[in-house]
């Protein structure tokens, strides 16, 4: 980070830390977009995010009087958007019907965040390491690559009707275990 931009940053969190609310203002617009997405990216729905980062940022505003100037808001505000979004796909866990959502989320989350608790990571790996090699990769290229069934049968150089079957039976043992995923039992 450039000097001046340090300064300038350390100058805007010592603002929200006195409660100067205009501080605040600029960090909700600075960083909300990004906290949404990142949000939409494990509950797979917008308006549940939205109310995610929303909450995030009230807390955030909530706690600003013992905010360290020297820490960057983002990272702070992420770690409140992940532990939320974790929060809320475990609610969702006695719905039957979002339960492939919650496993699409977390396939997501665990290729493309860094940050995912390492529990959660642990435990997701373990039960991906259960699936049989075609079908974790025929799971994988149809949930976080966005492929269809047409797509990797043509691919791959098997029948559709195996591809459905692949993903099915990854889908059924992951279906299984979403509760070890999730809370660890």
């Amino acid at each position: 980070m450039h000097m001046q931009d340090s300064r300038d940053h350390k100058l805007l969190n010592e603002r929200l830390r006195s409660g100067e609310l205009e501080a605040f203002h600029v960090i909700y617009k600075q960083y909300f977009p990004r906290l949404r997405n990142y949000a939409i990216r494990y509950v797979y729905d917008a308006e549940a995010a939205q109310d995610i980062v929303h909450d995030a940022y009230l807390k955030f505003w909530e706690a600003h009087s013992r905010f360290d100037p020297d820490r960057q808001a983002l990272p702070y505000l992420l770690a409140i958007v992940r532990n939320s979004c974790l929060n809320h796909l475990k609610s969702l866990r006695i719905q039957d019907s979002h339960q492939d959502k919650i496993i699409e989320a977390l396939l997501f989350a665990d290729i493309e965040d860094p940050e995912l608790d390492e529990n959660l990571k642990r435990r997701l790996d373990e039960v991906l390491r259960q699936l049989p090699e075609k079908g974790y990769e025929a799971l994988m290229e149809h949930v976080v690559g966005r492929k269809t069934v047409r797509q990797i049968a043509c691919e791959t150089g098997v029948a559709e009707s195996t591809v459905k079957t692949h993903i099915k039976r990854a889908m059924k043992l992951l279906r299984k275990n979403l509760m070890f995923i999730l809370v660890g039992y």
